[in-house]
């Protein structure tokens, strides 16, 4: 019969293992929600103890990633709501919409959806497109692209959330019309 020491060690590596196979997945949902690394490194963090606590609380079988992408999307909402820093913050709505694209990404298949992204990033404007990549690149600052650009923080915020919006729709549609979703 195992020792508790064994039943430990197996649940700490069982939880590693689920961990790891969805790192880069929740860790790129994470900063989605929140727009800034060290704030996605700091709600990864917060995430991974939640998901540590609860783990008892996880149905074997069932799926990690969703579990874990839910007590990641309510980590960030309190984030974000309890962050005094940056007046201009995604509303839960917006958040919502983010986790529903997430969710609907886990459930096509990943290079189906890389796919149909790529195939409507390039429908967008030359300006849209250009704002997409300065936005997503790893040393994106939303206040330099905002001067650069001649516009508000604001303004940027919002046309990205409208620019996700409409490839949430193309990236949508085009899954269906392949028969994909």
């Amino acid at each position: 019969m195992p020792d508790q020491e064994d039943l430990t060690m197996n649940r700490m590596r069982l939880f590693g293992e689920l961990l790891a196979d969805v790192h880069s997945d929740l860790f790129a949902f994470i900063y989605s929600l929140v727009q800034h690394h060290a704030d996605a490194e700091d709600v990864y963090q917060q995430v991974t103890l939640v998901l540590w606590e609860k783990f008892d609380s996880f149905e074997l079988g069932t799926n990690f990633a969703s579990w874990a992408t839910t007590v990641a999307h309510n980590t960030a909402r309190g984030f974000i709501r309890s962050r005094k820093r940056n007046a201009i913050t995604f509303g839960d709505e917006v958040l919502d919409a983010i986790a529903a694209a997430h969710t609907a990404k886990q459930c096509w298949g990943a290079t189906d959806t890389s796919e149909a992204l790529s195939r409507c990033l390039k429908k967008l404007t030359d300006r849209d497109r250009r704002l997409v990549e300065r936005c997503y690149s790893p040393d994106s600052n939303f206040t330099r692209i905002a001067r650069d650009e001649n516009r508000t923080v604001g303004a940027i915020y919002q046309a990205i959330c409208r620019i996700r919006k409409n490839l949430y729709t193309c990236v949508k549609r085009t899954m269906t019309k392949e028969g994909t979703s």
